[in-house]
């Protein structure tokens, strides 16, 4: 979920505040999605590679859940967040389900702005409620489009906010007022889930955010709205 530029200090607060919450997050979005988080990844995995692939890259990868379905279906992962304490998080759970850690996810430190990649590196990649937390959004679009190979795949999975009707209703009573107090009694820290419908509220909308692929030079974009408009999972791919 995490990622950002660490050269501010709205990242560096940010950095911070997932640093916090790395050993209750997995178990904060079990409980506050009953569950269907990990299908959303599970979806995300096969949206971005439907036919086994080579290389596949995962950003803002926080407990590297979305990398570990990647890897399924990739030859090799990289999974990277700029919080080393999700990614010392990760490899701890990596290592306690294999006892030697795992051959086909490569877990680093790394700043989404500028990933420290090579051009045309990847056959697909995916970033998971992370892309919010970017302060640049179009920058690293278009960091996703340089590392990615052409005809590369790109998918955003991300929270947003619905903008009309019953489901405007539900979000506002449920995610905007019960998920802060559900976060704060679950990891102690307040803070953190008075973030999280705030970063929400000053994000794109889900047709917004697809224009912004498109600008960034992504084709064939198209989104997918679930969960009461609440989860987009959007699609770019990069020129051929």
């Amino acid at each position: 979920m995490t990622s950002s530029s660490p050269s501010n200090s709205r990242a560096r607060a940010v950095q911070a505040m997932f640093g916090r919450i790395a050993l209750r997050y997995d178990l904060f979005n079990t409980v506050a999605t009953l569950g269907r988080d990990s299908l959303w990844r599970r979806r995300a995995a096969l949206l971005a590679a439907p036919a086994p692939m080579g290389n596949a890259l995962d950003a803002a990868t926080g407990t590297s859940k979305l990398a570990q379905e990647l890897a399924r279906r990739a030859r090799q992962v990289i999974a990277f967040d700029f919080s080393d304490r999700m990614i010392a998080l990760a490899r701890r759970r990596f290592q306690e389900k294999s006892g030697h850690g795992s051959a086909s996810v490569r877990l680093m430190v790394a700043d989404a702005l500028a990933m420290p990649f090579q051009d045309s590196s990847f056959d697909c990649a995916t970033i998971a409620f992370g892309l919010r937390n970017v302060t640049d959004p179009g920058g690293c679009l278009r960091e996703f489009l340089r590392v990615l190979k052409p005809g590369g795949r790109l998918v955003v999975l991300e929270i947003f906010r619905p903008s009309r009707g019953l489901n405007r209703l539900v979000y506002e009573a449920f995610f905007k007022r019960a998920v802060p107090l559900m976060g704060w009694a679950l990891t102690g820290d307040r803070t953190a889930y008075q973030y999280l419908p705030t970063s929400v509220d000053a994000f794109l909308s889900p047709a917004h955010l697809a224009a912004l692929m498109e600008s960034s030079g992504f084709l064939q974009v198209s989104y997918r709205s679930m969960h009461l408009d609440t989860i987009s999972l959007h699609l770019g791919v990069k020129p051929g």
